[in-house]
């Protein structure tokens, strides 16, 4: 499963906060256990891993964040090259209205090479 989001106006911060939030609540719905998850902002990490104090405006977000995983998932840090799916559907979510799931079958057409590169485990860039 996947999804696209536009989550408005605010900061970097936010938008990976909330789109951590919105990807753990819909894995929940759907019945899909998570055993880990890598995000491309480290700062997030952190935060999530209590090494930093988050900002007011996601700290209720991280909280729930937790509350919906088990104690044991963890979570690490990835560079956006090894996470080029998610950087990809990010994109496609500044157009969206509302929220967007997807399988691997209904995948944005701007997102299927990069998805079937993170199969294979190659880098992805982003066009200059």
């Amino acid at each position: 499963m996947a999804f696209s989001s536009s989550f408005g106006t605010g900061n970097s911060a936010e938008a990976e906060a909330k789109a951590m939030h919105l990807g753990l609540r819909l894995c929940k719905e759907r019945g899909i256990s998570i055993a880990s998850m890598e995000l491309d902002s480290l700062f997030i990490v952190n935060c999530f891993n209590d090494l930093l104090d988050p900002p007011w405006a996601i700290e209720y977000i991280l909280r729930d964040c937790k509350n919906l995983i088990s104690p044991n998932v963890s979570i690490s840090h990835v560079f956006r090259e090894g996470n080029g799916l998610a950087d990809r559907l990010a994109a496609h979510g500044h157009s969206c209205q509302g929220i967007a799931t997807f399988d691997e079958d209904s995948l944005p057409s701007t997102c299927f090479a990069t998805y079937q590169a993170d199969l294979l485990g190659q880098p992805q860039y982003r066009p200059p």
